[in-house]
């Protein structure tokens, strides 16, 4: 039995064109998105033997609330999700 050795694979450099290079805290990402809000949607299935047995469907908004509050006075955020 002969073993297999791993593959390591050189991470690729992606030119990007007309933009400039410049580093992002993780500060000023979070920053970004508390104030612009961000909606994460996704679907977990849990299934044996090709049957599923648990469908859970995730939707989650990462906003903060004066941006939430914002949007619903503009008409962007309906009201049940400001009075809670």
């Amino acid at each position: 039995m002969s073993a297999i050795a791993p593959r390591t694979i050189a991470p690729r450099k992606i030119a990007r064109v007309g933009l400039p290079q410049r580093r992002v805290s993780l500060c000023e990402t979070l920053d970004r998105v508390l104030n612009k809000g961000a909606v994460v949607t996704g679907d977990i299935v849990i299934s044996v033997a090709d049957i599923d047995l648990l469908y859970i469907g995730v939707n989650l908004v990462v906003a903060s609330v004066e941006t939430i509050r914002q949007g619903h006075a503009e008409g962007r955020v309906p009201a049940t999700a400001v009075e809670a």
